[in-house]
């Protein structure tokens, strides 16, 4: 990237994170809260200590506390307290409650995508940063998940900053990236305080590092050892549940990472493996990132099967639901923009350049054409809906 167009970038990207932000909140304001996100700020946010949540979680399925001590530290900041009408029955509009308890999220999920669109307009164009911008927002589970006041849009943020490190890691020898080993550390460690199942994408993070770039053994305590450890901490004092199956396995993990976008990696990476023919493809950024993609993935199908017919029942419980696997739409998203732009450079001709362009583009506009099908009507009126969070 030309060094002249940085200031341009930082300029587009700081405008775009307050444009987000404020089409973030205008939503947030004016959605109901639902049953999920009154039960955390009762329960596990106001019902809680800093000490009982750090100490032993927060007693749900998910019992790691970052989420709630951060909304806690919120409410004591600015001295908040829910109308006292919610005491006796959870329902009705409170435009500014609204607003207030989603601020988390949206801050979160306008960073992300913010970062992202920094993130592929500085290593390619400004013409890639849109359209990875375009294939986050055209992803499902974003637009379920964006303003809702509960972890996931915090999980989705952390899982995205985990990949941009972790791809600038894997682009240079790792003695040149300490401050963004540094910085990966840290994302892991607050993933695992985010979410039970980051267990999955913090060991695919580091395999794919030990393989590759073989960090000293001191970075591993602080990549893998410390954020293990403070997942396995939690999933032993948290509540442990049945569950049962609504949607099949395949259905669950088609709700984060669609068969398009599978279909533009693995074809991308075909293509990849027959234009290297074995010479130097290991050294490809794309090689080391579709290793790190299918361990997430095949990780995850290894718990859907688990589930599926080791455990899950057809009874009580809870549902299985595409939002315990969310950390594969970013992983998606990424995959999808990094192997949307190998397969236009694959082609040296102008003519087969520009009918990948047209196939790439004709994939977006299907998949935004599915956004449309799955959020009636309107996105904006859809996610004003109570029930909004119950598609998932």
């Amino acid at each position: 990237m030309d060094g002249g167009k940085m200031p341009l970038i930082r300029v587009l990207t700081g405008f775009l994170f307050m444009l987000l932000l404020a089409y973030g909140a205008l939503i947030a304001s004016h959605r109901i809260l639902w049953n999920d996100e009154y039960y955390s700020l009762f329960s596990s946010t106001l019902g809680a200590s800093y000490k009982t949540m750090l100490m032993k979680g927060v007693g749900e399925g998910n019992n790691s506390p970052l989420f709630y001590v951060l909304q806690k530290a919120l409410c004591d900041l600015f001295s908040y307290h829910p109308p006292e009408e919610w005491l006796k029955h959870w329902s009705g509009a409170h435009i500014f409650d609204q607003f207030f308890l989603r601020i988390q999220p949206v801050v979160f999920m306008s960073v992300a995508l913010s970062a992202l669109f920094y993130y592929f307009s500085r290593r390619n164009s400004l013409l890639v940063g849109a359209y990875a911008l375009g294939v986050a927002m055209t992803s499902i589970l974003f637009w379920f998940h964006w303003t809702e006041a509960r972890p996931y849009a915090g999980w989705f943020a952390l899982s995205l900053f985990q990949i941009l490190f972790l791809l600038n890691i894997l682009e240079g020898p790792v003695d040149q990236y300490k401050r963004t080993l540094a910085c990966l550390c840290l994302v892991h460690c607050l993933l695992a305080l985010i979410s039970n199942l980051s267990v999955v994408q913090i060991f695919s993070a580091t395999a794919v590092l030990s393989v590759f770039h073989r960090p000293r053994l001191l970075w591993y305590i602080f990549l893998a050892l410390l954020p293990l450890g403070i997942c396995s901490f939690y999933y032993v004092h948290a509540p442990h549940y049945d569950f049962f199956f609504v949607d099949g396995p395949l259905a669950l993990i088609n709700a984060s990472v669609p068969k398009d976008r599978l279909f533009i990696i693995f074809l991308s990476a075909a293509v990849l493996f027959v234009r290297c023919r074995g010479k130097g493809w290991m050294a490809r950024l794309e090689i080391k990132y579709l290793t790190y993609f299918l361990l997430i993935l095949g990780a995850f199908g290894v718990l859907l099967l688990k589930l599926k017919y080791g455990g899950a029942g057809t009874g009580g419980g809870f549902q299985v639901s595409s939002r315990y696997f969310l950390s594969l739409v970013p992983a998606g998203i990424v995959g999808t923009v990094l192997f949307s732009v190998y397969l236009i450079q694959a082609f040296p001709s102008k003519v087969w350049r520009f009918a990948a362009v047209i196939f790439l583009a004709g994939l977006l506009i299907f998949r935004f054409h599915k956004t449309e099908q799955l959020t009636p009507k309107s996105l904006y009126l859809v996610l004003c809906r109570p029930n909004f969070s119950n598609l998932c």
